[in-house]
């Protein structure tokens, strides 16, 4: 539809006699209310937004961390098992101490027996000596007793000589077993602790070698 012009009652109205291609409006009124609400909209929206991914990263946080705290005391838990473990192992191994300690005091306290008994057999015999010796200035009859006295010291040799036979076997098997059980029960609480399979004198090998080369670089 072209555009009317009364030039009559509107001489002074300028016509543009070009062809006006539509649309030929240059500016345009715009409401600042209806732009405001736009904006705060997109705002409000932005602000959702963030919100939302603020809360998702709570929520994961909040399970990361209710994870490591579980982690965590699993890992209390276990130092507590670990520590009971060990504090039973003390204990058994105060345990074999205390019945190392009392075998060797009967040991001890055998040995002492036998001591004494040896100390009173070599008495014995220094006084049947003795008396050989003085029995030498008596008569025949006296000379006889003394051969029956000479062999029965000589059985008492032997037995003396068989019980210090005895007593050496007795004593190198009870010592063989004690430190038999002290290697076995020394290698168990050295698995116990260190969970390793290897024996004892491994471990003591590298420990000496460490102590070794310590003194080495010292020098």
């Amino acid at each position: 539809m072209s555009l009317y012009i009364n030039k009559r009652e509107h001489p002074n109205v300028f016509e543009n006699k070009q062809t006006i291609n539509a649309p030929n409006q240059s500016y345009s009124r715009q409401d600042f209310l209806t732009e405001l609400i736009k904006e705060q909209e997109k705002a409000n929206a932005a602000l959702k937004k963030t919100l939302r991914e603020l809360q998702l990263r709570t929520i994961k946080q909040e399970e990361s961390q209710t994870s490591h705290w579980n982690d965590i005391g699993s890992q209390l838990i276990d130092l507590q098992k670990s520590s009971q473990s060990y504090q039973e192992m003390m204990r058994m191994q105060e345990k074999f101490q205390e019945e190392m300690a009392d075998k060797l005091n009967r040991q001890a306290v055998f040995q002492k027996e036998v001591t004494e008994k040896l100390n009173s057999q070599e008495d014995f015999q220094n006084q049947i000596s003795a008396k050989m010796n003085k029995q030498e200035e008596f008569q025949e009859d006296v000379l006889k007793r003394l051969d029956h006295q000479e062999a029965l010291t000589e059985k008492i040799s032997r037995q003396l000589n068989f019980i210090r036979s005895i007593l050496f076997e007795r004593t190198n098997y009870l010592a063989s077993k004690i430190e038999d059980g002290y290697k076995l029960t020394s290698s168990y609480v050295y698995k116990l602790m260190t969970g390793s399979d290897k024996p004892l004198t491994f471990f003591l090998m590298n420990q000496h070698h460490d102590e070794h080369t310590k003194q080495t670089d010292k020098s």
